[in-house]
């Protein structure tokens, strides 16, 4: 476990070297989790796949998990210039970038500000904007709308309460959560999209409630090097939902543009 320290706090994250690489120095994949996971909870099923022939970079997002501080109100801006800096450090910014929900988002605007120039770009379950004046989109994201088990957010409270303090989850991450704006969070226009030259890898599940997948639709046809994976009956957050399905797909893909001889 690293530690990376920012204006805000300290973000910890694992680097997993490859255990089966099949080039000297492999790439590395950045995984990126949703809004109130941690990077393990998130990718977790999917390490031991992709830790096989690339590097990988795990972090917590600032306030998440084992990382301590955030910027105010959890301002999306803000955290892309701390990952930016986290992945320059580990020299992550050149490889593969990959995100689901939140972590999607964040992606995009590392991408779109120019902070790294990755391979390749994997989107899980995440739209370009919460502005539904900009997509269309009129699905409430909120907690109460996730179609998970009974006792999700206990599961939840679990993964953050005992590196900060008991309550920590409902005081802190659960309200912002609730206050998430397109001002705090992503409001790219599709045209933004247009100019992005790198592979894209869109996944995203047919019944997804925040999210529907008229948004990725959108997405791929905006993007010149697209492909699109609308997963059947799935909803939100398919890495927690069909990790194997995800896992195959990325892999697939990053292999596509890293070991074009193995597909």
């Amino acid at each position: 476990m690293g530690e990376f320290h920012t204006a805000t706090g300290v973000i910890h994250y694992e680097l997993l070297e490859a255990t089966a690489p099949l080039q000297p120095n492999p790439p590395t994949v950045t995984l990126l989790h949703n809004f109130m996971s941690t990077g393990h909870a998130a990718w977790g099923p999917l390490l031991p796949a992709l830790s096989q022939r690339y590097r990988v970079l795990l972090p917590d997002l600032p306030g998440h998990g084992r990382s301590q501080g955030y910027p105010p109100h959890f301002n999306y801006a803000d955290i892309v210039k701390q990952l930016a800096a986290l992945m320059h450090h580990t020299a992550a910014d050149s490889g593969h970038l990959a995100g689901c929900s939140m972590g999607g988002m964040l992606a995009q605007m590392l991408v779109n500000g120019h902070f790294v120039q990755p391979r390749t770009l994997t989107l899980v379950s995440t739209t370009y904007s919460l502005n539904p004046a900009t997509t269309g989109n009129t699905a409430a994201l909120t907690p109460e709308n996730f179609k998970a088990g009974e006792k999700w957010m206990e599961a939840t409270v679990k993964l953050h309460d005992p590196h900060h303090y008991p309550g920590y989850y409902y005081e802190v991450v659960l309200p912002a959560f609730r206050a998430l704006t397109p001002e705090i969070g992503i409001d790219l226009p599709l045209s933004a999209l247009r100019e992005w030259a790198l592979p894209v890898c869109l996944i995203q599940g047919e019944e997804d409630e925040f999210f529907p997948p008229f948004i990725v639709e959108q997405m791929a046809d905006a993007l010149p090097n697209a492909e699109l994976h609308i997963v059947p009956e799935q909803k939100h957050a398919l890495i927690f939902r069909q990790a194997w399905k995800v896992s195959n797909l990325m892999l697939a893909f990053l292999n596509k543009y890293t070991h074009p001889s193995v597909n």
